[in-house]
């Protein structure tokens, strides 16, 4: 059995470009993110502020999972404010 990690905290995390261990905070990325997919990958690609990219690896069902958690997370949104999304 696997050990558990502590929760993620976002006040004990890192800047993603600076260390590489531990949990870490993306910078601020822009919009218009890409999106790449192959036979046992998927990938988020980001533009920070900064100018830089950082792509994400995710599994085919990790993007599939992403999408659906966003799509519902935009209709609560939408429902609260009973009119378009922000």
């Amino acid at each position: 059995m696997t050990e558990r990690k502590p929760p993620f905290r976002p006040a004990d995390a890192v800047d993603a470009l600076g260390e590489i261990e531990g949990d870490f905070v993306l910078p601020l990325c822009l919009p218009g993110s890409n999106l790449l997919i192959g036979e046992d990958l998927a990938m988020l690609v980001l533009d920070t502020i900064h100018g830089q990219r950082v792509g994400l690896p995710l599994s085919q069902q990790g993007a599939a999972d992403l999408h659906a958690v966003l799509g519902e997370a935009l209709r609560l949104l939408q429902a609260r404010d009973r009119g378009p999304i922000q």
